[in-house]
């Protein structure tokens, strides 16, 4: 089989700018993106830039797209390597005007992914994506003059995880933690969130076992049967050892994975119902936001505490909007990433799991307790595939035969 690289329709997946290492992705490509989106930002602007993964691949890439944001007169702060919910909060807390995150496929090692944020720390929309395309393909960049080519500063990784860990303080109940006692199986899943999450659990005084806590690069990318049978091991120590419950996050830190007490595997689905439950519990009247496609069973669990549901849709921009509006103290996608707004209007697992043990703490709950409390729901899901010329005519036909359910 001989790689090829294939004509590009637009440059934005579901995963950010994604491609074959060296074939559709190359160093030049990088670095010509990266003089692309720094032209549609103000000269003189900060933009961050990190990555989440040790492999040579990444790293490559990364300062692939550092070359070309100065010679559009925008300044870099380099903050390293560190998991995609701390670069988010840095961005958001600091004067840059937007971000950049490389990062090796979780689910294909062969794959390199490149995430664009914007100066709140959001997924940037489908307009600056476009606008991003057009400069793009028309090789229009902006060129500054020597004195004005933008500066390269990298920061000490330590002052930036200081920074988010200060924030992470503000809004978790480190004492009521500490009182329970959890004793949790976790699988660091050879992630970025090893050099932060120890410590968390040190702080909060939970008891671990831990698994694939060291950053191998041959375990980073999992294929989802890879994923499913971790989950099976994680399981099997978590009832065996009578664990409090078993925490699997992925490895850029944004979406947890979880096993109760009784060594059951729930999945994204039950883990939004479960952390709704909790924290409708906690917030009497409150709101959570969720993406059109959770059950129905939410609305019977907000009902029992007097809150709602407020449906966004399935696009990650959307969710993280929906966590500005009033009243919303919790946005789930039901894939196992959550929002908690107190802290940022973005996906952090990090942050999941220690409200979720707070939460399990304050009620004096097991998690199997809160699970077994939910109501019966029945979800059935599939995947089909659709080839690009067709998707149009796909939805067109889904429109009008589901227009009065709209």
């Amino acid at each position: 089989i001989i790689w090829g690289s294939q004509g590009r329709r637009g440059l934005f997946s579901r995963f950010g700018v994604t491609g074959l290492v060296n074939v559709d992705l190359t160093p030049e490509f990088a670095t010509q993106l990266g003089a692309a989106y720094g032209a549609i930002l103000p000269k003189g602007s900060v933009v961050c830039i990190n990555r989440d993964s040790f492999h040579r691949t990444p790293r490559m890439i990364k300062r692939a797209v550092i070359a070309g944001l100065p010679s559009a007169g925008v300044n870099v702060h380099d903050i390293n390597q560190v998991p995609i919910p701390v670069a988010r909060y840095i961005i958001r807390n600091s004067d840059a005007v937007g971000g950049i995150h490389v990062r090796l496929s979780p689910h294909d090692k062969r794959v390199i992914d490149i995430k664009f944020f914007d100066q709140y720390g959001l997924d940037i929309n489908k307009t600056t994506e476009r606008k991003l395309e057009n400069l793009f393909f028309r090789e229009d960049f902006r060129r500054v003059d020597v004195d004005e080519v933008g500066a390269i500063e990298v920061l000490e990784n330590a002052e930036v995880v200081n920074s988010y860990l200060k924030g992470f303080a503000k809004v978790v109940n480190h004492d009521v933690v500490k009182k329970r006692k959890f004793q949790l199986v976790v699988d660091y899943a050879s992630g970025s969130t090893i050099q932060l999450l120890p410590g968390i659990f040190n702080r909060l005084g939970c008891d671990l076992v831990v698994l694939n806590s060291s950053m191998d690069d041959a375990h980073f990318s999992r294929t989802l049967d890879e994923i499913e049978k971790d989950m099976h091991r994680l399981a099997t120590i978590t009832s065996g050892l009578n664990a409090d419950m078993g925490i699997r996050i992925d490895q850029g830190g944004e979406n947890i994975s979880v096993v109760d007490d009784r060594g059951r595997v729930l999945d994204g689905t039950r883990m939004l119902a479960v952390m709704t439950s909790l924290v409708l519990r906690q917030n009497r009247g409150a709101s959570v936001a969720a993406p059109v496609t959770a059950p129905s069973a939410l609305q019977h669990i907000a009902k029992r505490y007097e809150g709602n549901i407020q449906h966004t849709k399935v696009l990650r921009h959307a969710m993280m909007s929906a966590a500005g509006r009033d009243g919303v103290v919790l946005v789930g996608d039901g894939l196992g990433g959550f929002i908690f707004p107190s802290l940022h209007p973005v996906f952090d697992g990090m942050l999941a799991i220690a409200k979720l043990l707070e939460l399990l703490a304050t009620f004096k709950m097991r998690l199997s307790e809160v699970v077994d409390d939910l109501p019966t729901y029945y979800l059935s899901s599939t995947q089909v595939t659709c080839p690009w010329e067709h998707k149009g005519k796909v939805m067109r036909i889904l429109s009008e035969q589901y227009r009065e359910r709209r």
